[in-house]
């Protein structure tokens, strides 16, 4: 499918045709030769980046904690098996 470009009020549109739901709008890689960073960076919009920043530290959040819980799991094992003499 190509990409049709429209201009309305001075603001360039990219939209393409599906063929399941009609036309849509798109924020293409290039424009005009050039990449488009915003749309590559932050998914073309600052609200979108900022859910996913904060899922991706939510994520990173939990397996931090979860890989501190498994060392300190591991040390208490450890020094335990230390303390218990078995005859």
């Amino acid at each position: 499918m190509e990409i049709k470009e429209i201009n309305i009020e001075g603001e360039r549109l990219f939209v393409k045709k599906s063929k399941i739901f009609g036309w849509a709008f798109v924020k293409p890689i290039k424009i005009d030769g050039k990449y488009n960073w915003k749309n590559i960076l932050i998914g073309g919009s600052w609200i979108k980046f900022g859910i996913m920043l904060f899922v991706l530290l939510i994520i990173y959040g939990l397996a931090n904690e979860y890989s501190v819980a498994v060392n300190l799991a591991s040390e208490c094992l450890e020094k335990s098996s230390q303390l218990i003499i078995i005859p």
